[in-house]
């Protein structure tokens, strides 16, 4: 069962965890952290699941590849949203070429992150049911 307005952030650093976190907060979102893949893949083969990822581009045990990878074989579509502390544009082409839901980098703001989840859901949604778009 998917959590509404719950996002985990895998985040190995924590360097954008914090602000990224507030601007969560501040849009109203429930958040839980979490350092690895192996955690992320805990969390998306349980029973409730959030209803999108938000994921550093490092981790100490893989990448935000693999979290694409570990959220395409979950049993429920779950948005994955790249998160980096730097603007690198072959990174963010890959990473939605790979499937990310979007791609971004700091500062962040509650307008601007509330904008990010809308469009994810959203394109999530039409994914899912592909007649409805």
């Amino acid at each position: 069962m998917i959590q509404e307005n719950s996002v985990v952030m895998v985040s190995g650093s924590g360097e954008v965890a914090l602000p990224l976190r507030r601007a969560l907060h501040d849009a109203g979102v429930s958040v839980r952290v979490v350092r690895s893949c192996a955690e992320t893949e805990e969390i998306l083969n349980g029973l409730s699941v959030p209803s999108m990822l938000f994921c550093e581009t490092s981790l100490p045990d893989g990448t935000w590849a693999d979290i694409l990878a570990l959220a395409s074989e979950a049993q429920t579509r779950i948005p994955v949203v790249v998160v980096s502390r730097l603007v690198d544009i072959d990174l963010y082409i890959n990473a939605l070429e790979h499937g990310a839901a979007d791609f971004i980098v700091p500062p962040f703001c509650q307008k601007d992150v509330s904008y990010v989840m809308s469009c994810a859901v959203q394109k999530n949604m039409a994914v899912q049911s592909p007649g409805a778009a």
